[in-house]
């Protein structure tokens, strides 16, 4: 069974998100924690992370598409055909992307 990866909430009350960038493409094979796409949010812009090992089955939003949190955006084929939890916020995801924010308001306050 596919595990189908959802655009997560990444903090702040945050709706939607626009695809800016896909690091894979179908077929690729993905190691846990490999960055997968760059999403840019009205309030930051950050890398998101394969939750899980597999391959890229599909890509279900094309670069410059704005989807809502909750959407599913990719699915991958996992070893063991294990469906994850719909949602997953890694604790080092999260605090990337927290750390990545602070400096993104410190750049624009400095600028």
């Amino acid at each position: 069974m596919p595990y189908e990866f959802k655009l997560p909430d990444v903090g702040e009350g945050i709706a939607e998100g626009e695809i800016i960038k896909w690091f894979v493409k179908e077929g690729d094979t993905v190691a846990e924690e490999q960055p997968l796409v760059e999403i840019m949010t009205e309030k930051i812009s950050v890398e998101i992370s394969s939750p899980v090992k597999g391959k890229v089955l599909q890509l279900l939003a094309a670069e410059g598409q704005v989807v809502p949190v909750g959407q599913t955006i990719i699915t991958l084929e996992t070893e063991s055909g294990f469906q994850e939890p719909a949602i997953i916020e890694p604790k080092d995801q999260v605090e990337h992307i927290k750390a990545q924010s602070t400096q993104e308001r410190h750049a624009a306050s400095a600028g």
